[in-house]
């Protein structure tokens, strides 16, 4: 155990992120007396958009919902009736 060593630390929670809940900057003990809390988070959020994947805040805001639902369910099973009624009866009036 480490007696007398204290870290402090940013935790900026990223609610939209597929990848990540939380990012963690320990500060340099240097810089926290003499930085207001606003520039610290400031530089964070930097960091956090210089390294994000390219185009991920792009692909949140604009990610197109998609609606497979019950009639995307039910067109796909219309399509497979009509072409096996239609298998059906081509068979019939080849062996007929």
């Amino acid at each position: 155990m480490i007696k007398g060593a204290q870290k402090q630390m940013i935790v900026l929670r990223t609610g939209d992120s597929h990848y990540f809940d939380e990012a963690y900057f320990v500060l340099r003990h240097e810089l926290t007396a003499n930085r207001p809390v606003k520039d610290m988070l400031r530089e964070a959020n930097r960091i956090l958009e210089e390294n994000a994947l390219p185009g991920e805040s792009e692909q949140a805001e604009n990610k197109p919902k998609r609606s497979h639902g019950r009639l995307s369910a039910l067109l796909w099973f219309l399509l497979g009736l009509a072409l096996g009624a239609g298998v059906a009866l081509a068979l019939c009036l080849l062996l007929g």
